[in-house]
């Protein structure tokens, strides 16, 4: 489909990926150019996030927030949405990404929360896009990143893992 709202694409623009339906619950950051691959309310850029940088030129963001949205890519899928991002980025961008820790889930099966782990494991399977193909420990995540181009600023262990880096020229 592409821009809903082109006049957004300015150069230092933040640009969330993978932002939702408002009405499931997602949250759409303030202040952000929003894309997701369904025209959901408030969504500037319609398409899936493999085709952003078809619309979006290279250096022109100076942040890039995915949240829970790389677990549904495959790993080799989610290596290039990293690569993809790194080149979106301009100079010492900003990545914030958030992910489910699989680390958690293990911890829900050692305590007998069989199902309540499969579930957020696998995602909540509530139509095409909502199911994980891939897993994140704060390990990973990490190494990915600096495989990539990144430098990991922060990275937390809780149920979710989030994480902020930058950009390495």
């Amino acid at each position: 489909m592409g821009w809903i709202n082109k006049d957004k694409c300015l150069k230092g623009m933040k640009l969330d990926l993978g932002s939702g339906n408002p009405a499931q619950g997602e949250i759409q950051p303030q202040g952000f150019v929003l894309n997701d691959i369904e025209p959901h309310p408030n969504i500037d850029l319609v398409c899936d996030i493999r085709n952003v940088a078809h619309f979006v030129p290279k250096g022109y963001c100076s942040e890039v927030r995915m949240s829970h949205v790389l677990e549904h890519f495959t790993v080799a899928e989610g290596v290039e949405v990293i690569k993809m991002v790194h080149t979106l980025l301009g100079d010492g961008g900003k990545f914030t990404i958030f992910v489910p820790n699989f680390r958690w889930h293990c911890e829900l099966l050692l305590t007998g929360q069989d199902e309540m782990a499969v579930h957020y494991a696998f995602g909540g399977q509530l139509d095409e896009y909502d199911q994980h193909r891939t897993a994140f420990t704060p390990k990973i995540l990490k190494k990915r990143l600096e495989e990539n181009g990144f430098k990991v600023e922060s990275i937390d262990n809780n149920t979710s893992i989030s994480c902020v880096a930058t950009k390495l020229n």
